[in-house]
């Protein structure tokens, strides 16, 4: 659900959703979001719902404009966390697509000076602050977890900065190891994306708190803003602190805007600095010391999960096959399956969905049951089963959970000599058509769900009776030995290369499990190896 985020009159934080198709801001008392403020013409602004489900806002003609993150705006599409003005009055936007994506501090100037024509008011530490303030101080954090990220921890204490001081744009960062390196934590309409800003910032006023153990503002009166200097006219930036060491900086501006902060706002985040710095180190410490208590329990449950969802792979006379999966330390998930059509035509696939956790066992187990109900129901999916990839394709690339499975997809139809595949980010396939001759079936191709409109093909090979084709998942070459050596692709195609290799398809497995074991030597990797052989024609005697 898509929703507005303001202070109201009182100062009060409220919420509107955005409930229907057209949603008006403005002074009147019909607009669904309505301002008692001269500075908001009567109907201001609209927000419409657009064919996609995204929304639009657009200016109506107002006499003062509409701005988004600090960018004078006609209309725009707008993102989760983007920030609007309307008059005097902030407004965050919020939906459920997440996270802001990451930047990467380039709209800092490279200067060596104060703003040029600014006065600066610097503080070393909040000399006052007003009842109210200390009330809101109390909300910044928000229902925070005991184990929230740190970057979850900016993100919500960013959000209630930025609308308690009425910014536009604003970051969170960490204290990087050199001395005029930052790690961004958190950050609101500093973005590429359309409706976004990236009017610069001077850099010495960034690094003031890192350099001069300060916080400060500028200008110091609004006749001293300047829109002509190439940087944002107004902000203020104060230290994430915690017991006395200064570990990073909170950064707020209006780009555009002739409104310089109040003193009171530069005394409110000195506060907030030290609260919100205070929040993050105690976070990051809890986050530690709960991953080393809860890691084993909570891989124990995903393994239960994994397991009750896994089914045994078909063999039969025509293509026998084998199979085996060595569970990961820290991460698992990973999924095979193989579909016995008749005696002419069979269907093998694995999902890679180690390291995502619920969401991405759940999403293998669904990918795993579309390809399998689709070749249990149309006899053309077996060896084309492009439509169903890009159905499961557009699905994914609109669900805000998405997590990225690599896919692996092998169709076979003997009577026609044809195999087909299609690697959706997957490991290549291996084709063993005789001793000592291996084929890399390479087709690069994206996710599921990375670009809603890519489109999926298989390609095709012809195979002789007798052949063996091998899947596996990246953890089985990746996994490394004590030393920190990985098995590698080179140690797993001489296998297969052997002339002794070219036997039954679990023989295959076992002789690469046994080496992958020895090579080990009692490591036990972070991720899943998962390893699919699925056979036909001569050399499947059993020693």
């Amino acid at each position: 659900m898509a929703l507005l985020r303001y202070l109201d009159g009182n100062g009060q934080l409220c919420t509107k959703a955005l409930d229907t198709e057209h949603f008006l801001i403005g002074r009147a008392d019909a607009c669904q979001l309505s301002f008692d403020d001269d500075q908001i013409s009567r109907e201001h602004a609209r927000i419409d719902l657009e064919r996609e489900g995204r929304f639009r806002i657009r200016d109506l003609g107002s006499r003062n404009k509409t701005y988004v993150n600090g960018e004078l705006t006609t209309e725009t599409l707008l993102s989760a966390g983007d920030i609007l003005r309307i008059g005097d009055h902030v407004i965050e936007y919020l939906d459920d697509n997440g996270a802001t994506e990451k930047i990467d501090l380039e709209f800092l100037t490279p200067d060596r000076t104060e703003p040029a024509h600014c006065d600066w008011v610097k503080i070393k530490a909040p000399l006052s602050l007003t009842t109210a303030q200390i009330e809101r101080l109390s909300n910044v954090l928000g229902d925070q977890p005991l184990t929230a990220r740190i970057e979850d921890v900016a993100d919500v204490a960013l959000g209630q900065l930025i609308l308690d001081v009425q910014a536009e744009r604003g970051f969170i960062a960490l204290r990087g190891e050199g001395k005029l390196d930052l790690l961004p934590l958190a950050h609101r309409a500093l973005k590429r994306p359309s409706g976004g800003s990236l009017t610069p910032v001077s850099q010495s006023f960034v690094f003031a708190p890192l350099l001069q153990g300060v916080s400060g503002r500028y200008p110091q009166t609004a006749g001293q803003v300047s829109l002509k200097l190439g940087y944002a006219s107004t902000a203020i930036v104060a230290p994430l602190s915690y017991r006395g060491d200064i570990i990073g900086v909170v950064y707020l501006d209006r780009p555009g805007s002739k409104k310089p902060f109040p003193s009171t706002s530069l005394q409110y985040c000195c506060a907030a600095g030290a609260l919100v710095g205070a929040m993050i180190a105690e976070s990051s410490r809890k986050l530690a010391r709960s991953a080393v208590r809860e890691g084993a329990a909570w891989m124990t449950t995903i393994r239960r999960l994994q397991t009750a969802l896994t089914a045994p792979v078909q063999s039969s006379e025509s293509f026998p096959v084998g199979m085996h999966v060595s569970p990961g330390r820290a991460r698992c998930g990973d999924f095979a399956d193989v579909i016995q059509v008749d005696e002419h035509r069979c269907a093998g696939f694995i999902i890679d969905g180690g390291g995502h956790g619920v969401t991405g066992i759940t999403q293998a187990h669904a990918i795993r049951i579309a390809l399998r109900t689709a070749l249990t129901v149309g006899d053309d999916v077996v060896m084309d089963p492009s439509a169903v990839f890009n159905a499961m394709n557009e699905m994914f690339a609109h669900l805000p959970a998405r997590q990225i499975l690599p896919c692996t997809y092998v169709g076979i139809d003997m009577a026609a000599g044809k195999l087909v595949y299609i690697n959706a980010g997957g490991t290549a396939p291996l084709l063993m058509v005789g001793s000592g001759r291996l084929v890399t079936l390479d087709q690069p191709a994206l996710v599921l769900g990375v670009d809603p409109d890519y489109l999926y093909e298989v390609t095709r090979a012809d195979v002789p009776d007798a052949f063996r084709v091998v899947c596996h998942t990246d953890g089985l070459t990746e996994g490394a030995s004590g030393s920190g050596e990985p098995f590698g692709d080179e140690r797993f195609h001489e296998i297969l290369l052997d002339r002794e290799t070219f036997v039954a398809p679990e023989q295959i497995v076992a002789k690469i499990v046994d080496a992958r074991s020895t090579h080990l030597s009692g490591a036990q990797p972070d991720d899943d190896a998962l390893v699919l052989v699925i056979g036909h024609g001569q050399g499947m005697a059993r020693s």
